[in-house]
């Protein structure tokens, strides 16, 4: 999509196969083995769950580090760039994965813009990944794209599932990230844009107590945390999400809701589920005197 080498996320060792192992080796060039650093890069940039396409590499929703951004891209690119407080013909420096690490914080930054010595930049890139899959079944990523290969070549006459999408595990790593990275972003005088596809967005706000529909913004505020939610199938489709990290008010929509329930279960829902037959264990407490 954005003429990179899909490098597999988070799970880079799961997403790879070895170069010159069949039965994949002959089925790729030896180049692309050589640009993979002896690997053959399992490149599922996205995955169908439902009717709904997700992305499963941060790389099929936006690279900010390629200087020819595809016609897909090139929109959001644009769009992030201007949030980001670049005019056109200003020059945009970019770093990758830069660690930002002391004796309180350890973090990675997808990318960090600056233009000359202004405050920089912290750009995230969230999209959704998949879940381990089972090798038996052949649904993990690896046997999957195997496999998706095989039929894209006539060798498998039926397709095969793929890992299912595992929206939970990101939007809870996402929950405390946002806050800390865009609280330091703002205190350097620069600002923190967090880039998430819309279907996670929707995700984010049905299991979450964010309220998306108050934080809606058709401009963005210095010193909140800033987020632009981007589609995949409609790459012009744009939708602003800014507010602040604490409420100031009560009953104010604040980012800080991401963390809360969207709303609190009847007790009655796990009582009727603690059963004698689900018990794990029954026994008397007795305390071991010193």
């Amino acid at each position: 999509m954005d003429n990179r080498l899909w490098d597999g996320g988070g799970n880079r060792d799961m997403m790879r196969w070895p170069a010159n192992r069949e039965p994949l080796a002959s089925l790729f060039d030896s180049s692309v083995g050589r640009k993979g650093g002896g690997f053959i890069p399992c490149g599922v940039c996205s995955v169908e769950s439902g009717r709904e396409q997700w992305a499963v590499c941060p790389h099929r929703l936006l690279a900010l580090d390629v200087l020819n951004p595809s016609p897909q891209q090139r929109p959001l690119r644009d769009r992030v760039l201007k949030l980001a407080g670049f005019c056109e013909g200003d020059t945009v420096q970019v770093w990758s994965e830069v660690t930002l690490r002391d004796k309180y914080v350890n973090y990675r930054l997808d990318y960090v813009l600056r233009n000359g010595s202004a405050p920089p930049c912290i750009v995230e890139i969230m999209t959704a990944s998949t879940s381990g899959g089972n090798k038996e079944k052949r649904t993990d990523m690896r046997s999957a794209f195997c496999d998706a290969v095989f039929y894209a070549t006539g060798r498998l006459t039926e397709r095969r599932n793929s890992p299912g999408v595992n929206t939970r595990q990101v939007w809870a790593r996402m929950a405390s990230q946002i806050i800390v990275k865009s609280e330091i972003a703002n205190k350097w005088g620069g600002r923190a844009i967090w880039v998430v596809q819309d279907t996670l967005m929707s995700y984010i706000g049905a299991q979450t107590g964010l309220n998306l529909d108050k934080l809606r913004s058709a401009s963005w505020k210095a010193g909140e945390i800033n987020v632009i939610s981007a589609s995949l199938t409609s790459p012009s489709d744009f939708s602003l999400y800014s507010g602040p990290v604490h409420a100031r008010f009560p009953g104010d929509a604040c980012w800080t809701d991401l963390l809360r329930a969207p709303a609190i279960p009847q007790q009655e829902a796990l009582v009727k589920k603690l059963t004698d037959e689900t018990m794990a264990a029954h026994f008397t407490f007795q305390e071991d005197m010193p």
